[in-house]
């Protein structure tokens, strides 16, 4: 039978992994983001627009940073909860 401090360790790791977890996903979610910035402001400045592949191919990044976006607030919403329930729940 594992001891209560070997529990508690375990539920302390499972935050910090999630917390980890979602800083890779956030990072890559960044570059990602920057990347098609980058490509859109360099199509942009450089007086050629877009032409109809490339115009497509962006509105799908976009929308695929925007799903992301708002998987990751959810997630992150959800860790928050939890962590106020936890300190609620041992403050009491």
């Amino acid at each position: 039978m594992p001891s209560p401090e070997s529990n508690v360790d375990s539920q302390t790791d499972l935050p910090a992994r999630e917390l980890l977890k979602l800083y890779d996903e956030l990072t890559e979610l960044h570059a990602c983001s920057a990347f098609v910035m980058q490509a859109l402001a360099a199509a942009l400045a450089n007086g050629g627009g877009l032409d109809e592949r490339s115009a497509t191919g962006g509105v799908f990044c976009a929308q695929w940073l925007n799903e992301r976006t708002v998987e990751l607030e959810r997630q992150l919403k959800n860790m928050v909860s939890r962590a106020y329930a936890s300190t609620t729940a041992t403050g009491s």
